[in-house]
């Protein structure tokens, strides 16, 4: 294998150990979103417990004020009835029955505002309640999410950071070689570059690689792609070798 080609299949080798990061690191970036939202869990229940509580309220209020005002409405209604001047006995009885069956609706009136007022004291504790311990519930989780966000920061900074090293190291590959990567890159697979292993097999899917293409893959082609999965297979490592790849200088 050729100084160049060598060079070739070590900088894809490369790269592709800073796409793994790069991978890695933004699933931590995706997995703080997952954590601050159990972290808000509670407190987004009870912002909405206290949401609905509230509305409740203003709902019994408006209808203990429209019951308040009917009641009044009969009040008055009764007092007229009570003035009405009659000059019949059957105008009388007839002022006698009505002024009845207002009563009657006033006092069930003044019953339903006496319990409307019971609910709304009710709903008015809930809402207190859920408020204290709403304030509570912010207060607890306020440093915790303080620190996930810390976190998060430091790891899109990160991110960005191995981003910025990628695109330095992939400008010294060559375009045609790089353009081949990135497309690979781009359909989703995971492993786009592996070394072939000294028996003659892809270093990725383990299929025997034909002697014709193992021969080029170990003298001076740096583009063989395994016939059975599609990346680019280089050659082996020199079986005296035993050390482990160096990674790309990210700095």
């Amino acid at each position: 294998m050729t100084a160049e080609t060598d060079q070739i299949s070590s900088r894809l080798l490369e790269l592709q150990t800073i796409d793994e990061r790069i991978r890695e690191t933004r699933k931590r970036v995706e997995s703080y979103g997952p954590m601050i939202a159990a972290v808000d869990e509670p407190v987004d229940r009870l912002e909405k417990d206290v949401k609905v509580t509230t509305e409740r309220v203003r709902e019994l209020r408006l209808e203990e004020r429209r019951m308040r005002l009917s009641a009044e409405d009969k009040r008055l209604r009764v007092q007229r009835l009570k003035n009405r001047e009659v000059r019949t006995m059957r105008q009388e009885a007839a002022v006698q029955a009505e002024l009845g069956l207002v009563n009657r609706a006033l006092e069930r009136e003044e019953l339903d505002v006496l319990s409307l007022l019971d609910q709304v004291a009710k709903f008015e504790d809930r809402l207190e309640a859920r408020k204290l311990e709403l304030e509570e519930a912010r207060s607890s989780v306020e440093s915790e999410r303080e620190a996930i966000a810390q976190q998060e920061e430091e790891t899109r900074t990160e991110l960005a950071e191995l981003e910025a090293a990628r695109e330095r190291f992939a400008a010294g590959i060559n375009s045609r070689v790089l353009a081949l990567y990135n497309a690979l890159a781009r359909s989703g697979r995971r492993d786009v570059v592996t070394r072939m292993t000294h028996d003659g097999a892809c270093g990725s899917c383990y299929s025997r690689i034909p002697l014709q293409l193992q021969n080029e893959i170990r003298t001076k082609a740096p583009l063989v792609r395994c016939e059975a999965c599609g990346v680019i297979v280089t050659a082996p490592l020199p079986l005296d070798d035993d050390a482990p790849e160096e990674s790309a200088d990210l700095s």
